[in-house]
């Protein structure tokens, strides 16, 4: 498509030709010729005209203007050079016929006066309508858009806000809404004829400009206009102001308004702007950005939760306070502090449990000891049961007295009972200590406490028998008891003591674990809480509470 010519020669004939021709001729300089040298040797010897190269592009034949009338008069323009004037005609039988030859000679018309970054647009159009065309066809057009691409200047378009921790780039959903008006200016400020256009929505791709400073026109809901000027470059940040709306809050029943306090947090502004104020009376006027809105109000008694949409022009809203109701939320919550302090209750139940164990059986084995010792001294092997000789009763009466005798076995087994009370109530708060540590319903621990009553109940009564029956053979101290017959004892006390433990332990803990819950639920109830929240494009976090 680019041919290099040592001489033009063009018809007059066709407009194009001659358009041709006056570019030519208009880039040519004068005939040059070198000054005849002056040379005994010879002659002077003539220097040759200088050669000029001429790049004059030849669209495909499926590319060529269609024969209109619209057409001549676009072509009488450009051959003026008033060539942002042709590409408006090319633009509007564009507009018109949906012909992508006129997209195709509009661009080439805004090239040429100098609006590359249109022309651009212009190409892009024309190659998505002629998908069908030849692949030649489709060559010359990348190629004609590769020339304007390197003739402009890539930019990316980046829309903030001002956020809490500095600018932040505004919500996408509004960003897409956004219309961005792009004029040229030229060097003494003005605006460039012809030389602007709009996008709908911010370009993530990005926008390639013409060379030179443009003035940016930004529209976007919920912000207020606005514009700048700035130099084609890489990267535009422009920040924008949201706008405000006078909102008028209405609140019923007034009597429910006593020490009411108001609470307003945007949710989808980056700056989380947050308003706090008392209800002096039962309206209230407040400025608001557009958007999303959590509206809380606390009263002694009563409260309210709502979600505003502001909108521009945003009528009165009326707000109704119900009476708050307590936190019905079955499901158990994992407090730390209070898994610790069960867990510190099993410790202590359990060491403490162990060691009375320990500390009776030792008590009894020392009685055991010295009772057989006496016995020895007296003469009486301490395993026989015959009967022995009043003078060896007397000797061991006198050493050991049975009294005594059956009060240590008696501190002995009280201690020994109390030991396995208490440990069998350590295994109660481990059934409590799982219950909240897998979180589960508030029911479980009323099952637990049910449970562990009745286990109370019946194996209380059980340990009462066997403590009665030790009783009974330790209450006559002419009787001296053995410890051999004790032992048959031992057994039921011992199961009915670590299972008594085990219901008081369910009780006990189960029941401070109730209590606790109704206290945290209370205290949700007076404060904050979060759940997450959605809206039609939008979704976040919310938090609420009631007072």
């Amino acid at each position: 498509m680019r041919r290099i010519r040592s001489s033009v020669a063009i018809a007059a004939d066709s407009w194009t030709a001659g358009v041709a021709l006056a570019l030519v001729c208009a880039g040519l300089p004068s005939p040059v010729r070198a000054a005849q040298p002056v040379s005994d040797a010879g002659p002077a010897l003539p220097v040759a005209v200088a050669q000029v190269e001429v790049d004059v592009d030849r669209p495909p034949p499926e590319l060529a203007a269609p024969p209109v009338a619209a057409v001549s008069h676009a072509q009488l323009l450009s051959a003026s050079g008033r060539f942002a004037e042709a590409a408006q005609i090319y633009e509007a039988q564009w507009q018109t016929t949906a012909d992508p030859r006129f997209l195709y000679h509009a661009a080439i018309a805004r090239s040429r006066a100098g609006h590359h970054a249109i022309a651009l647009r212009l190409l892009d159009e024309c190659l998505r309508a002629t998908s069908a065309m030849p692949e030649s066809v489709r060559r010359h057009l990348e190629d004609a858009r590769q020339r304007e691409i390197e003739a402009t200047v890539h930019v990316q378009v980046l829309l903030v806000e001002a956020g809490p921790n500095g600018p932040q780039a505004v919500p996408e959903g509004l960003a897409a809404a956004a219309r961005i008006s792009l004029r040229q200016l030229g060097p003494a400020g003005e605006p460039v004829p012809g030389n602007s256009f709009e996008l709908s929505g911010r370009p993530l791709a990005g926008v390639h400009l013409d060379r030179g400073s443009w003035r940016v026109d930004v529209a976007a809901p919920d912000f207020m206009p606005a514009t700048a000027v700035v130099e084609a470059s890489q990267s535009w940040s422009l920040q924008l102001q949201r706008r405000k709306v006078v909102v008028d809050l209405r609140f019923a029943p007034e009597r429910a308004l006593r020490g009411a306090q108001l609470r307003l947090q945007a949710i989808d502004n980056p700056a989380r702007t947050v308003i706090e104020r008392p209800l002096a009376g039962p309206s209230a006027t407040v400025s608001l950005t557009p958007g999303m809105w959590q509206l809380q109000v606390r009263a002694r008694r009563h409260g309210a939760d709502e979600y505003l949409t502001v909108r521009p022009g945003q009528p009165p809203i009326d707000v109704t306070l119900s009476r708050r109701k307590p936190v019905d939320d079955q499901q158990l919550k994992r407090d730390n502090k209070l898994l610790f302090g069960l867990f510190g209750g099993f410790a202590a139940t359990y060491f403490t449990g162990i060691g009375l164990m320990l500390a009776g059986n030792s008590r009894e084995k020392r009685a055991e000891r010295r009772d057989a010792a006496v016995r020895d001294e007296a003469g009486v092997d301490p395993a026989t049961s015959a009967e022995i000789s009043p003078a060896q009763a007397a000797a061991i009466e006198s050493a050991y007295p049975a009294a005594q005798l059956h009060r240590d076995l008696e501190l002995a087994g009280k201690l020994h009972t109390a030991g396995g009370v208490i440990a069998g109530a350590s295994l109660g708060s481990v059934a409590t200590l799982v219950t909240l540590a897998v979180k589960a319903k508030r029911r479980a621990l009323v099952i637990e406490l049910g449970v562990g009553g009745m286990l109370a109940a019946g194996a209380g009564g059980w340990l009462g028998f066997a403590m009665g029956e030790r009783e009974r053979l330790l209450d006559d101290p002419n009787q001296r008891v053995a410890a051999a017959r004790l032992e048959r004892t031992d057994g039921s006390r011992i199961a009915a003591a670590l299972l008594t433990g085990v219901g008081a332990g369910l009780v006990l803990f189960s029941g401070i674990a109730l209590i606790h819950d109704a206290v945290d639920r209370r205290k949700r109830a007076r404060a904050f809480a979060s759940a997450p929240w959605a809206a039609p494009g939008l979704a976040g976090w919310s938090v609420a509470g009631r007072f």
